[in-house]
Formats: structure tokens, sequence, C-alpha cells
């Protein structure tokens, strides 16, 4: 079994609601994510946001400042906002400010609607943040709080990108989830509330494709009965550092099974990290938005 079985599965698909959601995430060769579900036979799970708001707790903001009480929105035009970039998993927002290293503290903020991520606060728009990626609607990671204004961590290229949002009207949640992958070590780990809730060996990216370190989080989890080598899947927003692009997708990287050992250990993907069938049952439980951090 490879995972180029997954380009081809866009081709069998010929009906107009097919064509909306084909080829779910051209992961190739353990790797790369390539964005559009299948709307048959796929179901969603741990990254949606009933999944999320059903485990997530009101939280405060990770961190604030002396800032004013209320920094104004700014009107972004309608010709503006038609020609920014999408911050999604297939899209690049080159003006985003970057920040691999920032935790969230399991903050976390819904995107009920379309919303308008800028630069600073209330200063220099950059992008669109849409508010449902595969099929569902997202929750992302809170970095910083100034004022009325929060930073989130973008599912979009570059690795690290960010935004500034207003948060009114926003709601705010706090997951006790985490997530750690050492690739020194080889490992993955799931807590808890800082409590260690499993950790198992995986694979990870070969020399010529390494997995990206540094901090991400869980965009959406689905599964595809198509995919024989792993029909559960999860996307990150974490893209590969050295390839823009794998079988027709963004070279989004994926957190998925394998269905021999040896195809689990070492430097064996593109960039992906392969989980054995415990660790996919675990992040069943995690909500969208749940932080992971990749270390060297």
């Amino acid at each position: 079994m490879v995972e180029e079985d997954m380009a081809e599965q866009g081709k069998r698909s010929s009906s107009s609601v097919r064509r909306v959601w084909t080829s779910v995430l051209g992961v190739v060769a353990g790797f790369l994510v390539m964005i559009l579900l299948v709307a048959g036979g796929v179901k969603l799970f741990g990254g949606s946001g009933k999944a999320a708001a059903q485990e997530q707790q009101p939280s405060s903001s990770p961190s604030t400042s002396s800032a004013p009480v209320n920094i104004p929105v700014p009107v972004v035009s309608s010709a503006e906002l038609a020609a920014l970039p999408r911050a999604t998993t297939e899209g690049t927002v080159k003006a985003a400010p970057v920040n691999l290293t920032a935790g969230s503290g399991g903050n976390l903020v819904f995107i009920s609607k379309n919303i308008t991520g800028f630069a600073a606060p209330g200063k220099n728009p950059i992008t669109v943040i849409p508010y449902s990626q595969f099929a569902g609607r997202i929750w992302l990671p809170v970095i910083a709080r100034m004022a009325n204004w929060v930073q989130v961590r973008l599912p979009s290229r570059p690795n690290g990108s960010t935004a500034w949002i207003p948060l009114t009207g926003l709601r705010t949640a706090r997951t006790s989830w985490s997530v750690h992958v050492s690739l020194s070590s080889g490992t993955l780990e799931v807590s808890k509330g800082g409590v260690l809730m499993g950790e198992w060996t995986v694979g990870q990216g070969a020399t010529s494709t390494p997995t990206p370190i540094g901090q991400t989080f869980l965009l959406a989890g689905f599964v595809d009965p198509d995919q024989d080598f792993s029909p559960i899947i999860y996307a990150t927003g974490a893209h590969s550092n050295t390839l823009d692009s794998y079988g027709g997708g963004p070279g989004t990287v994926a957190i998925h099974g394998w269905p021999t050992e040896d195809g689990r250990r070492g430097k064996v993907s593109h960039g992906c990290v392969r989980v054995p069938a415990a660790a996919l049952a675990m992040f069943a439980e995690l909500p969208a938005g749940t932080p992971i951090d990749i270390t060297a």
C-alpha cells in the first residue's frame, strides 16, 4: 500500500457533490494533505466546531498589555477584501507576522464568520480568515492579546504565520489537551492538563523532506474509508519547508497511521508524522485548535 493512492481518489468521483470535495488530502508518501474532502463517506471528527465546543472551557487570553481599552476596527472596502489572500491550508499570507515559538496555553477563538486579519491591532489588513475549512468550522490558537484584539495562528503558509483579529462578538475557550512531537527521540506525546495520556514511537520526514519544527495546531481530523494506508487523517496548521506542493495539493503536514511498524519508525515520510492505531484513537478526543509543538 502506498500513499500515491490518495492522488487517484479524485479521479473516481464524478457527481456534482463529489466534485466540490474531491481528492481528500493528497497525502502522498505519508505527508501531504491536499485539502479537498470527499463528501460521500467522509466523517469529520476531532476538528469540528461541535467537538471543540464540548471539550473547551471559557478562557482568558494568554497575554495582555497596557494598551487602550478599545482599539477601533478599521473599515476595509469590499475591493480591498477581494484582493487579500485567504488564510487556508492552501493559501499563503506573505505579509503575515511569523512566530514559531509562542505558545497558546490552549487558548482558542472560534472563527464563526469570515473575518479580516491584520498585521497589527487595527493596522494593515493582510488576509481574510474563512469561517469554514474541511467542511467544518475552525478554532484557532490565541498567542497574544491587546485590548479588544487577539493574535491567532493561521493554517496557511508560511509556517508560523499569524494575524490579529478583533475579538468582539467571537467566542473564546481553552483546551487542556496538548501534543508534543520530538524528532530527535522519534516520539509523540499527548497530554491533558499537564498529565501524560500517551506516548508512542512515530515516523517522521526523511532527511531531504524533514518534518518542520515549531508551534502549530490541529486544524481538522476526518475519516476517508477509501484510503487503505490510513483512513483516519489529521491535518495540522504546518506545511513542508522543502516541498511547495505535491500531488496537486499544498503540502500540508498530516498526522496519520501506517499499516506496517517499519513504516512508522525513523525518517520514512515526506514530512508527516506516522503514528500507531492507539495514537489515532486518542487523537479522536482532541478538539480543533489543540496546540502541537514539534521540536528538533
